[in-house]
């Protein structure tokens, strides 16, 4: 089994990539986290304006690797989704606010699973750290899941589940990107 690190023969292009997304997600939990009340409604455009540059980058990452790493297309996936809910929710805010919870506990259940397969990738190359990147996986899991068992508790709740789940899933980006800068640096000697 191709994992994304193991039959990279080049270096990893454009891992900044995930540094940029790990960024926009901690802004986006911290923005959320300080105005809980007034977010709920901003939620809606913060997160539909996150979803779409999340894609874009992703689907960047992805096409930058198709010749370098075998799972690529597990990549341009996850971008395309989050591209196409991006639009989606920019087009029908109203829409989006009263299914918001919903769609972002799906949405942090599948970052949260892919966040696990990276780790998994990550123990499989050797790096030592694999652990913690499955841990911030896990927890996007169990967070999604409170969300998905609890939506109608209030925009409160959700705004700060929502806010933790983010920082999470940024976190992870960020250490992500980390990673794989070294490995470009390796690739590179």
């Amino acid at each position: 089994m191709e994992t994304v690190f193991n039959e990279i023969k080049d270096s990893v292009k454009n891992w900044w990539t995930s540094l940029l997304l790990g960024i926009v997600y901690i802004i986006v939990a911290l923005s959320l986290m300080f105005s809980p009340l007034s977010s709920y409604m901003a939620l809606s455009i913060i997160f539909s304006i996150s979803m779409l540059i999340s894609g874009i980058l992703e689907i960047i990452f992805a096409l930058s690797n198709r010749q370098t790493v075998p799972s690529w297309g597990w990549y341009i996936v996850g971008g395309i989704i989050d591209f196409i809910l991006g639009v989606y929710l920019i087009a029908y805010p109203m829409v989006s606010m009263e299914v918001i919870p919903i769609i972002i506990a799906f949405w942090l259940m599948f970052r949260g699973f892919s966040s696990t397969g990276y780790s998994i990738d990550l123990k499989r190359y050797g790096t030592r750290d694999w652990g913690w990147y499955m841990a911030f996986g896990i927890l996007a899991i169990i967070c999604s899941l409170l969300i998905l068992w609890q939506p109608a508790i209030g925009a409160l709740y959700a705004v700060y589940m929502i806010s933790f789940t983010f920082l999470i899933i940024g976190l992870f980006r960020v250490m992500l990107s980390f990673e794989l800068r070294r490995i470009h640096k390796r690739k590179q000697l």
